[in-house]
């Protein structure tokens, strides 16, 4: 049989089971049965008759908006910002101890991450949190920046730097 010929076959087949009919009926224990065999004798059945599916073709490629067909060079540019502390934030009288919290636009994507840079040396290792708890920064003004970088580790993109003062007591004998 050739292949063209058992395709038609065996769609015609398919045809004709979505034609067969759908039985509804009630068992002994009275559990409702739907079937596509018909009951046996004497048992009450009914036809069912299904209803026409409801279908939606597919969109015309044509139509679907530019803004789904974006190409990877019309995307966002990536950025990152501090979002606390504020610029020119004075940290009051204690042990330096703040927190910084930085946002990334677009978020994250797979290996990137965020580097908190104080006075422009690094503040610890690369993460994927933008969130960072300082203790005992040293009093004084400091510039914080965060750099963002891609899955290689370079740079990306760079905070706004964001100015600070921190206000810690004089020791003289650890002279911070």
């Amino acid at each position: 049989m050739t292949r063209p010929l058992l395709l038609l076959l065996l769609m015609l087949s398919f045809a004709a089971q979505a034609n067969q009919p759908i039985y509804k009926s009630t068992d002994a224990q009275g559990n409702v049965v739907f079937t596509d065999k018909p009951p046996a004798e004497g048992t009450q059945r009914e036809e069912v008759k299904l209803q026409r599916l409801n279908t939606q073709p597919a969109p015309d490629v044509a139509t679907i908006p530019a803004a789904r067909n974006a190409t990877p060079e019309a995307t966002v540019e990536p950025t990152v910002t501090i979002t606390l502390p504020a610029d020119q934030t004075v940290i009051p009288m204690g042990q330096g101890d703040f927190i910084v919290e930085a946002k990334a636009t677009p978020p994250l994507v797979n290996g990137e991450q965020l580097l908190l840079q104080i006075d422009g040396m690094p503040a610890g290792s690369p993460q994927a949190a933008g969130r960072w708890a300082l203790t005992n920064v040293l009093r004084g003004g400091h510039t914080l920046s965060v750099l963002r970088l891609n899955a290689a580790g370079a740079e990306a993109a760079q905070s706004s730097p964001v100015n600070i003062q921190v206000m810690r007591p004089f020791n003289i004998q650890n002279r911070n």
